[in-house]
């Protein structure tokens, strides 16, 4: 019989080798963040309210080229939608539990941290301290990643102004979007979601981003919907 402890235990294990690509990419989440025009302490405060890597980065871009909060709350909307996806399929798992549990499990879950419990449940025959296992698995990360941006925020702020480092949040979209096309599906996705945002760059507040991002899923649903019938 497991306890707390060592599913507690299991979480921070199973999580650790996430850790390779989750403190270089929370340092260049602080360089974007100073980049961006925040001062050190503002980038891991909002580090700390976002919380998402990847929704951090197209906070600051957006941010950095004046779009209005209506327009960057949107479109940390638009990239976080796939958490709702992940809560649905949690909630068997973690629907005992009371509101203050949830939350936390809610605000800690991430991409590899959901992939990790959901096959950890499969196997595991004791579910009454699963959530000490999502729950080790998300403080992992979240300790790694404030303390990357914090270290890449700080460092963001001592680069003089003439470095231009504009360029680093782009690279680090690519290095992200290339692994994650699998399948033609998701190859669609990207390609229209590609076409949308080079045609549509004369729209104000960076609203091209938004567009791509909502018409590339939906070329992606359909194209998925259409092969599978």
């Amino acid at each position: 019989m497991t306890s707390a402890r060592d599913e507690f235990r299991a979480g921070v294990y199973a999580l650790s080798p996430a850790l390779i690509g989750n403190i270089p990419f929370g340092l260049i989440a602080g360089v974007a963040g100073t980049i961006a025009g925040l001062t050190p302490i503002e980038t891991i405060m909002s580090s700390i309210l976002i919380f998402s890597g990847v929704g951090q980065l197209i906070v600051y871009q957006l941010f950095g080229n004046g779009s209005p909060a209506p327009v960057i709350l949107l479109a940390a909307l638009v990239v976080g939608l796939r958490l709702v996806m992940y809560s649905a399929v949690l909630a068997p798992y973690f629907g005992h539990l009371n509101m203050r549990w949830k939350i936390l499990l809610a605000y800690l879950t991430t991409d590899q941290g959901f992939a990790a419990s959901t096959g950890h449940f499969k196997k595991s025959e004791e579910p009454q301290h699963r959530a000490w296992f999502h729950l080790a698995g998300g403080l992992t990360q979240w300790v790694s990643w404030q303390i990357a941006v914090a270290i890449g925020a700080v460092l963001g702020a001592q680069v003089p102004p003439s470095w231009s480092l504009d360029f680093v949040v782009p690279l680090t979209f690519l290095a992200m979007l290339i692994p994650a096309i699998k399948d033609r599906g998701t190859a669609v996705a990207a390609t229209v979601a590609g076409g949308v945002a080079l045609a549509a760059m004369g729209l104000p507040f960076r609203l091209n981003l938004i567009t791509a991002a909502l018409l590339g899923i939906a070329a992606g649903y359909f194209f998925d919907r259409h092969n599978n019938k």
